[in-house]
This record gives C-alpha cells, sequence and structure tokens, in this order.
C-alpha cells in the first residue's frame, strides 16, 4: 500500500515537472525574443531598411527586363552586379550589366521600378542605376 501511494505521488510529480519546465522554457523564450528584437532594433535603422529594400527591388526588376516585361527586349541576359550607398545611405547606386546593352529604357525601367515598388521618398533618397 505505501508502494502504491508512492508510485501515485510519483505520476503527480513528474506531471509537475513537466508544467514547470514549460514554463520557465516559455520564460527563456520571451527573454531571447526580446533580447533579439532589441538587439536589431538598435543596429539597423530606417536607412537599412530602405538599402535592403531597394536591392530587393533592383534584383526583381532586372530579372523583369530580362523577362521582357513591359516590352523591353533586351539583346543580351542582363545582370545585377550589386549596389552602394554614400556614408549618409542617401545616395544609392544599383550596378548591372553588360554596359553595351543598357538602354536609357531599360535604365529608366528599373529607376521607376525601384522609386514605385519601395514607395520611398524621392526627395530623401537618390537612387542611380550605373552599368559596368
Amino acid at each position: 500500500m505505501c508502494v502504491a501511494i508512492m508510485l501515485h505521488r510519483i505520476k503527480l510529480n513528474r506531471g509537475q515537472i513537466s508544467l514547470e519546465f514549460s514554463i520557465l522554457y516559455l520564460a527563456i523564450l520571451i527573454v531571447c525574443l526580446i533580447s533579439i528584437s532589441y538587439f536589431l532594433s538598435a543596429n539597423f535603422t530606417k536607412d537599412d531598411k530602405v538599402i535592403n529594400d531597394v536591392e530587393n527591388a533592383a534584383k526583381t526588376s532586372v530579372i523583369l527586363v530580362n523577362s521582357g516585361y513591359n516590352g523591353i527586349m533586351p539583346n543580351d541576359t542582363i545582370t545585377y552586379v550589386g549596389i552602394s550607398w554614400s556614408d549618409d545611405k542617401k545616395n544609392i547606386r544599383v550596378y548591372i550589366s553588360p554596359k553595351n546593352y543598357i538602354t536609357p529604357k531599360i535604365r529608366d525601367f528599373i529607376e521607376e521600378y525601384i522609386y514605385n515598388t519601395t514607395k520611398i521618398n524621392q526627395s530623401e533618397y537618390n537612387i542611380t542605376v550605373w552599368t559596368i
């Protein structure tokens, strides 16, 4: 009889330990999420987000140009090379190649696509497409 009572108590203790572990795990998870959120907000600015958005839009616009979107038919495959920005992160350059096949229509389309999809303020950020 004493053994049955002990087994009954062990089952209750296991459940109690499981519940305590779950609450502890949840508390650790919340602290980690708060720490990550604080780190990201302290180390990344609005300008960093704009640069990331511009880079994604530039890549997408090059893909659209290569697929013949909007009637643009390049004579060769256009390649997204990279992006650079000034120290204040207000002047952003997007690099594409090959230089011989980039027409003003392609360059204008890429710039307009970036401004339209990112919805950034044109008077605050200057985006130019450079050919290599």
